[in-house]
Parts: C-alpha cells; structure tokens; sequence
C-alpha cells in the first residue's frame, strides 16, 4: 500500500467516525456536522474504487478495500474505537456503494443516526439491515462475516484440518450465493431496487475457490434441492461454469464476469406464470412458447438491476445465448449469423448438465451424471461445442460424482 492510498484510508476513518459521533450530539443544520458531511464526501470521491468502498473488521482489524490498515500510533486509538463501535453493532462491516455520492446530507445524517441507534436493538444487526430497507438506503450494504479478507499469514495446520476448513469455506460460499440470489428475486417480484454488491462478492469469493481448490467447489455442484430448484440450479451453473473457464485458461476478471452470468441467466423466469413453471405434465405449445421467453426476459431484469452499466453490459449477451444452440437453431429466434460467445456456449453445457441430472415437478427420475455427459456428446457439434463439451467432459471425469457404476468381480 502506498503512502498516498494509506492516508486517504486513515482519512476514511477518522472522517466517517467524526461523522456518526457528531450525528449523536447536534441538530441537522449544525454547521460541524455538515463540514464533516462535506469532509466525508470528498475522501469518498477519492477512493471510490469502481463501484464501492468497503469498511470490514476482522480478526481484531480494520479493512478499507481489502487491505489491512497497519498500526499506527497515531491512529490506534481512532481504530480502536471504531472497531468497538462495529462490533457492538454485530457489524462485520459497510460497503459504501459509489450512489452515495448522490446522496443529501438529510440522508448521510439519517443513515448515521440509524447506525448510532442499532446499539440499543436486542439484534442490532437484524435491526439495522431491516431499517435501511425500510428507509429505501441503496447506497450502502452490510458486509457479512464470510465475506472476510483472508488472513495475510494463515497459521500453519494439519492438513486434514486445512480441507476440513476449505471444504466449510466453499459450502458457507455456496449457501451465501443461494442467499444473495433469492434476496434479488424477492425484491424483483415486489419491484423493489435490486442491488447486486453482496452477488458480486459471492462470485468474487467463489473464483478465489475454484482457483485455489477447483474439485472441492465442483463438488457442491451436486447439490439439489427439489423445491428451490430455480435458484440452486443458478447457483450450480455458476460454478460449473466457473471451473470450466478455469480449465481453458480465463482470467480472473473473466471468471468473475462468467459466474456472474450464471448465477443471473434464468432471472427472466421469474416473469413466467408460476403454474407454467411448476407444470406437472407436459407443456402445450402456447405455454412452452411462453416459457421460450425467459431468456429475453433475463435481459430486461439484468438491465434494471442496480450495478454499474458497464458490468450489466458485459453480462447482458450470455443469458440471451444460453438456449441459442451451437447452430443457432435454438430460440430466441434471430437473424443472427454470428456465433453465440463463449460465454453463451459455457453456459449452455453446464444449463444443460444440471438440469438434466436434477428432479423436477414433469420428470421425477433424474439422469446419472454419466447418462447425462452422453446425452450431452449426442449434441456434440449442433447443440453444444465439440471442444468445450471435451473439456467440460474431462473436467467432471468420465464418471462423475453421483454415477452409478456395475463392478465386476
């Protein structure tokens, strides 16, 4: 960290603490109280990274952006006190999102006395959250525990103790996403704003996995649940999707891009008829046209979310393409010439792969995963990419976890 980036770090802290601390003692028009604001806002126009500036405590320190802020005689007792401050509020931490900067200084004071308040809350936290929603506040969110930056210098364990530990670390990641994700479909269905900042960092925390631990996150992959299939099978394309970009060499940034479009390629079906979805029998051909719908309907969803429009631009084009097929003879129909993209092509395989190997409401028995990677190969080269099915086939293993396989003695 550079001597520039620490000051405006410390500058974050000492002005944001200033501020909830004058917030408790003086009247709105205070003249402190709106310098501080002023104070606030301009370290805040200076260290606005992308979209967000998040403020964490863990492990008994502050984290600004992730980085840890170093000891500081100086300062150690400003930091003190705000670490006391977060944690009797049950705060892991705030992630400041860049619409702050649009916000009055009514709404900055607000937000502050709400913080100040949730002390004295039997569930602070539960009782914050619940007030910004209340307030409509969409420029900050909490930070969960899970979301913690990692340890610098990891003691030294066992080694079955370290699986033990990864293994908890992708589950906690793996429930965190089914969580965020349901969170966005509520607050689509009652049309409120949906913002995307704890999704982003889910995804964020599960490139981290399959970088550093590939089969243990495919593993989770298997996971089914009958009566949450929607969100889970989002949940799991996002993963496979993820471990198959990991396998022809994308970057980071690229991963991070995939999984967001996994983890948000069916949204459009939260604007199909709830009867048509859950559909015991066959569809007739009205309403499977209208089920044809939902990959248009991922993109006008996408398109609202409350995210940066560069990202929401970068993940409009896959959730389109996913039911295109490798030859275009899919749907939406188009005039397109064009191949679908690779994004469009990974995430049409791991689509397919889950939701052939899982139960649902119209086909109570599911494939095997092996029945499903041949139902897969008879595609090869009409409905999916010959090159990517290879790897994604090598990937999950000729039999893969959930296979069903007759030894012979």
């Amino acid at each position: 960290m550079t001597l520039e980036t620490r000051s405006l770090h410390e500058e974050f802290i000492r002005t944001f603490y200033k501020l909830i601390q004058l917030a408790k003692i003086h009247e709105d028009n205070n003249q402190m109280l709106l310098e501080c604001i002023k104070e606030f806002m301009q370290v805040i126009r200076l260290l606005v990274d992308d979209d967000h500036i998040t403020l964490q405590i863990s492990r008994g320190n502050i984290y600004l952006q992730d980085e840890k802020l170093r000891y500081r005689r100086e300062t150690d007792s400003l930091t003190n006190n705000l670490f006391r401050y977060l944690e009797k509020r049950n705060l892991s931490g705030l992630c400041f999102l860049s619409d702050i900067q649009d916000a009055s200084a009514k709404e900055i004071i607000d937000f502050s006395r709400t913080l100040n308040t949730a002390e004295q809350q039997e569930d602070p936290l539960k009782w914050f959250v619940q007030e910004l929603e209340n307030q409509g506040v969409a420029w900050v969110e909490v930070v969960y525990e899970q979301d913690a930056p990692p340890e610098e210098h990891p003691p030294e364990t066992d080694p079955q103790d370290q699986i033990k530990k990864r293994k908890e670390r992708a589950r906690k990641s793996y429930f965190c996403a089914l969580d965020s994700l349901t969170e966005v479909a509520e607050k689509i269905s009652y049309q409120k704003k949906v913002g995307v900042r704890k999704s982003l960092r889910v995804i964020q925390n599960m490139v981290d996995l399959v970088m550093e631990d590939e089969p243990i996150l495919l593993g989770l992959s298997t996971i089914r649940d009958y009566d949450d299939y929607t969100f889970t099978h989002s949940v799991n394309v996002a993963i496979l999707s993820m471990c198959l970009g990991q396998r022809i060499g994308l970057s980071r940034t690229s991963l991070h891009r995939l999984g967001v479009c996994g983890l948000f390629h069916d949204l459009g079906k939260l604007d199909i008829p709830i009867e048509i979805i859950n559909q015991a029998g066959k569809l007739n051909q009205s309403e499977f046209e209208e089920i044809k719908k939902h990959t248009i309907h991922s993109v006008a969803q996408i398109i609202k979310l409350e995210a940066p429009h560069d990202l929401k631009a970068k993940i409009l084009l896959p959730p389109f393409e996913h039911h295109l097929k490798y030859d275009l003879s899919g749907y939406p129909k188009t005039n397109r010439k064009k191949s679908v993209s690779l994004f469009g092509r990974i995430i049409a395989l791991a689509d397919v792969f889950d939701a052939i190997t899982s139960a649902r409401v119209y086909r109570n028995i599911a494939f095997t995963p092996d029945q499903a990677l041949n139902i897969l190969l008879d595609g090869a080269g009409t409905d999916f990419d010959p090159i990517l099915l290879k790897i994604f086939i090598n990937m999950l293993g000729v039999y893969p976890i959930g296979s069903l396989l007759e030894l012979d003695y």
